[in-house]
């Protein structure tokens, strides 16, 4: 019987697995992210499965410690965190969950972009402090002209719901979208033209080499003054030190973050991993941008609702089936 070893596992991830795969596989549930340092036992190093999140780093290292791997399932749409050049060169499969929370991140994106313009978690604390009127002078969104970068599966949703809030949607992407210029008498513009004239930017962008840093100092001494800027993104889409600057001289008003440049040195669980000079001082920077009044950040939880989990479970299982059947995994990266 295979061995499939899924990381980074939550109760209601194992409870799926376990009711849908029991009598199949072997199976081994890990709590923890599968990580270069992560000691592994016999039955894992001769799984020729396994399945991790965004949070273990399958470097090439890691991976040379699975004499039989074949098949890595990640539940999630980034693939980042995988050696692909390792893995091609050994014929590792490699299967995502493209799509699964298209519209959660959207909503998601316009929910803390509205907390963020009208100040709604300040005035909550404010009231539990016991001030029934602070200072909630807010900015409506009607009217406003919002830059959307990206307009894939994500990005167009955001379309969608900033059309339902009237507002002007100017976008850029490599790629446009016929059908979304259309349908929403959307216009696509060159990315300064887009930094200049929008009032709100929100990026949906994938990290790729040439979108790293696409937002720089550059792209922000064009911007308007007072902008507000929306990441449900990557965080390395925008320079940290460069937003960090243009939050303290108030040339962006605000900034509404669920993702950080190299968030993972915020974890207590891997507070030193990778460290190096560069790293260190964005982990610094991004320790100050969390204090300031005027950003709101989450932990990269856009994605993570009932529904959207669902459907990662459950493309994690056609990933298998599809897999195991010899048929081509339509969700192979």
């Amino acid at each position: 019987m295979q061995t499939i070893v899924f990381y980074d596992v939550k109760c209601y991830e194992r409870e799926f697995f376990e009711k849908e795969l029991f009598d199949k596989f072997n199976l081994e549930f890990k709590e923890y992210e599968l990580l270069p340092e992560t000691d592994i036992s016999y039955v894992e190093e001769n799984a020729e499965i396994i399945s991790v999140f965004t949070s273990s780093r399958l470097t090439k290292e890691t991976l040379e410690k699975y004499k039989n791997l074949k098949l890595i399932l990640t539940r999630s749409v980034g693939y980042s965190h995988i050696d692909m050049d390792y893995c091609n060169s050994r014929n590792i499969i490699v299967a995502n969950t493209p799509h699964y929370g298209d519209y959660t991140v959207a909503e998601f994106s316009f929910g803390i972009l509205l907390n963020l313009v009208r100040r709604i978690c300040y005035g909550v604390n404010e009231l539990k402090n016991g001030d029934m009127y602070p200072e909630t002078f807010g900015m409506e969104l009607y009217d406003k002209t919002i830059g959307i970068i990206g307009t894939g599966s994500i990005g167009s949703k955001a379309v969608k719901i900033a059309k339902g809030f009237s507002m002007n949607v100017m976008c850029y992407d490599v790629y446009h979208n016929e059908n979304l210029e259309r349908e929403f008498n959307i216009k696509y513009v060159d990315i300064d033209t887009l930094c200049k004239l929008s009032d709100v930017i929100t990026l949906h962008a994938p990290l790729t080499t040439s979108s790293y840093h696409l937002i720089d100092r550059n792209k922000i001494a064009l911007m308007k003054d007072n902008v507000v800027i929306v990441n449900t993104a990557r965080g390395e889409l925008i320079d940290t030190e460069a937003l960090y600057d243009a939050l303290l001289d108030g040339k962006i008003k605000g900034a509404a973050l669920d993702v950080l440049e190299f968030e993972d040195t915020i974890s207590s669980k891997r507070p030193g991993e990778n460290l190096n000079l560069k790293n260190l001082r964005t982990s610094l920077i991004n320790s100050k941008l969390l204090n300031l009044d005027n950003v709101i950040a989450t932990p990269h939880i856009a994605y993570d609702t009932k529904e959207a989990v669902d459907r990662i479970l459950n493309m994690t299982l056609q990933n298998l089936t599809e897999y195991l059947s010899g048929d081509k995994i339509k969700n192979s990266v």
